[in-house]
């Protein structure tokens, strides 16, 4: 399959470069509510792979019942840790943190 992300036979398109930014911003308010740290350093490719790591925990924590509401990294109380999306870390690149987070969705799956 070819990545059509970053095409860039499409940078002449200005419509297409609105589009890939308004894209952009979506994924990174949606990972930004759903806990995930961003630098801004981050690739349009790294933002795409962050975002499909934290649907995939997601969906892990939803099949277990959590509740996203209450298993926030803000929430003082969530009903159990793994629950809870992990934290990134300050020395922590985005690929890495993609690894531990998408292994924190497999965990989840296969933990209780």
């Amino acid at each position: 399959m070819v990545n059509r992300w970053n095409d860039p036979a499409d940078e002449a398109n200005p419509h297409r470069s609105e589009e890939r930014q308004r894209v952009r911003d979506e994924l990174e308010t949606r990972l930004a509510r759903g806990g995930v740290a961003l630098t801004g350093s981050e690739s349009d490719e790294q933002i795409v792979a962050l975002a499909d790591a934290l649907e995939a925990f997601e969906h892990a924590r939803a099949r277990r019942g959590g509740d996203s509401m209450v298993n926030t990294p803000e929430s003082s109380r969530p009903d159990d840790q793994r629950l809870v999306v992990p934290a990134r870390r300050d020395d922590e690149s985005v690929d890495q943190y993609i690894g531990r987070l998408r292994e924190a969705a497999r965990r989840l799956s296969h933990a209780f």
